[in-house]
């Protein structure tokens, strides 16, 4: 009895523990903000991968084997997938929400650690109160995550390249909305002129390709319904799943 009495007491002098987002908190939080970006990213790249079908005449040539957006920008959707969760995973935690709920005089405000917590803090309190942090930082992470993939010394880039040289029509000028692209393979062009005519495609496909490449940004924010990117804030339903947790 005397034990117990001691136990209780011991219990009632140790302030609660406040529980921060960890765990299946920050996998399951961020898997959902993640696969949010699905039709999103899916929509700005077959924006894009349309724009390279164009401005290379990929499709133009009847009865030739034509190129899906799929299959084309495949190098690129593999990296994304690839590096895009654990980029915004750490984007998220530890780099903006982390440590304890303190203020600047050591105590814990109200609202901590849920349902609304004025302090940056690794709880679900904090995200809820920081909630335009949280989709700023998932939006520009996911522009990030692309435009590492993107990067003109990248495998993905180059590989993307390569699909574009592989499908570009066999005749001696084709023209499209972007550069001039040139290419030779008629009969009696030796192999030194036919290998020289073909790094100068690959030049005018470089220049041109890192520049489509890099209007991602623009291409998801129109896929994310403006410079607010409205339809990219999930906040009613992200709000609720971030509560559900201790």
């Amino acid at each position: 009895m005397h034990f117990s009495l001691l136990y209780t007491v011991v219990l009632l002098a140790v302030p609660a523990v406040v529980v921060a987002c960890e765990g299946s908190c920050i996998t399951d939080t961020t898997a959902k903000m993640h696969n949010n970006y699905n039709k999103p990213v899916a929509c700005a790249l077959s924006n894009i991968g349309q724009e390279i079908i164009d401005t290379y005449n990929l499709n133009s040539v009847p009865g030739s084997p034509t190129i899906s957006i799929p299959t084309l920008l495949q190098p690129m959707t593999t990296c994304y997938n690839n590096i895009s969760f654990d980029a915004l995973e750490t984007a998220l935690f530890p780099h903006f929400f982390h440590g304890k709920c303190l203020d600047a005089d050591g105590n814990e405000p109200d609202g901590c650690p849920d349902p609304d917590c004025p302090i940056v803090c690794g709880t679900p309190g904090s995200i809820v109160h920081f909630y335009s942090m949280w989709y700023h930082i998932s939006y520009n992470t996911t522009v990030a995550s692309f435009s590492s993939c993107a990067d003109p010394h990248s495998t993905p880039y180059k590989n993307l390249q390569k699909r574009i040289l592989a499908h570009v029509p066999e005749s001696k000028a084709e023209t499209g909305p972007g550069p001039q692209v040139l290419r030779s393979r008629r009969s009696g062009v030796s192999d030194h002129d036919e290998a020289s005519t073909y790094l100068i495609l690959e030049e005018h496909v470089g220049s041109s390709l890192k520049h489509i490449l890099a209007r991602f940004p623009q291409r998801l924010e129109e896929c994310c319904g403006g410079a607010k990117i409205p339809s990219c804030i999930w906040e009613k339903q992200m709000k609720k799943l971030v509560l559900s947790f201790p």
